[in-house]
């Protein structure tokens, strides 16, 4: 098997067939199969997936989860159980919008064997209005990219570089490899998410290329893993984040001073998403992760921490201060 094409999903029935069927119009010239992680949908997601299945036997492989495992689970599984030389990746609710995207990926990695992950440029599309737009993270590249070894890992830890994973192909025994090393960085339920640990395995072993091509529409403005619908929601994922990007700089030997500024950021804006949502119990919780890490809130994340020390004053606070730019 030449390309693991990966799709998880979970209640996506509106555009599970439209990921799939961007998959399937891929023009590779190479045996490709699809594996669908369905994290138990209660939706019509299953409905769908099954059709696709048992119209292209063989090629879609659906793994229906009877019980939800989370994404990280849900995903490393599907990992394991692929077959191809290469892995590619496609969310349920993203689509890929050119067909020649894993052929260009699967020349470019046959040609050159120091490169581990070959990705592309990609597009945000609004799924309410239809709108494209760029990413804040992901510059337009100005032909393609190489990244040396090791060079994106400030990058992306920082939050400063995105390299999409749907839009990247990449070698599975790299990958495998990793896992095997370091599980805990691939397999940790707390994690919130499985495309950081993959791409910056990638790049501890080899180069990365990112090729100019816009290959992916990326979707934003709903509710997802990484946005939440409410401030007690963003702070209980900030926090699981925090720590697995601790976590994996602590596996790539990153230096604290390299990360200063951004864990500084980011204990600011979980203050305040701490300070909003007025949930003690929550606010416990930051208050025991910030004491833990070798990090300090600026002056910003401090004074919304002082807020909280008295309830009274926490609650009037909260009314008097309606909107929070962590």
């Amino acid at each position: 098997m030449d390309i693991s094409v990966i799709v998880v999903t979970y209640n996506q029935e509106t555009t599970i067939a439209r990921t799939l069927d961007s998959i399937l119009s891929q023009r590779v010239g190479a045996d490709v199969e699809v594996i669908v992680g369905d994290d138990c949908s209660t939706d019509g997601t299953e409905t769908i997936c099954r059709d696709y299945a048992s119209r292209f036997p063989g090629r879609i492989i659906y793994l229906r989860r009877e019980a939800n495992m989370g994404v990280v689970g849900n995903y490393f599984d599907c990992v394991r159980r692929a077959r191809g030389e290469f892995l590619a990746d496609c969310a349920g609710d993203d689509f890929w919008t050119d067909p020649l995207k894993l052929r260009k990926q699967l020349d470019r990695l046959r040609w050159r064997p120091g490169v581990t992950m070959v990705a592309t440029d990609f597009l945000c599309r609004d799924v309410n209005t239809g709108a494209l737009s760029r990413h804040p993270h992901a510059p337009a590249p100005v032909g393609i990219e190489t990244f040396a070894r090791g060079q994106l890992f400030v990058p992306m830890l920082a939050q400063r570089r995105l390299i999409h994973l749907c839009t990247a192909m990449w070698r599975r025994q790299p990958l495998l490899d990793a896992m095997a090393a370091e599980p805990e960085c691939f397999t940790d339920p707390a994690f919130t998410t499985e495309d950081l640990q993959i791409v910056l395995a990638m790049n501890a072993a080899g180069e990365i290329d990112v090729l100019p091509d816009i290959t992916l529409n990326y979707s934003i403005g709903h509710a997802s893993i990484s946005h939440q619908p409410s401030f007690a929601r963003q702070l209980a994922y900030s926090l699981r984040s925090v720590a697995q990007t601790r976590r994996l700089q602590m596996w790539l030997g990153v230096s604290d001073d390299d990360l200063r500024a951004n864990y500084t950021r980011l204990l600011d804006h979980m203050a305040a998403m701490a300070f909003r949502a007025g949930d003690a119990e929550l606010l416990r919780k930051f208050d025991d992760f910030r004491r833990e890490m070798p990090f300090a809130p600026g002056p910003k994340g401090r004074a919304y921490v002082a807020l909280t020390r008295n309830s009274l004053v926490w609650k009037a606070a909260r009314h008097l201060i309606p909107q929070i730019h962590g």
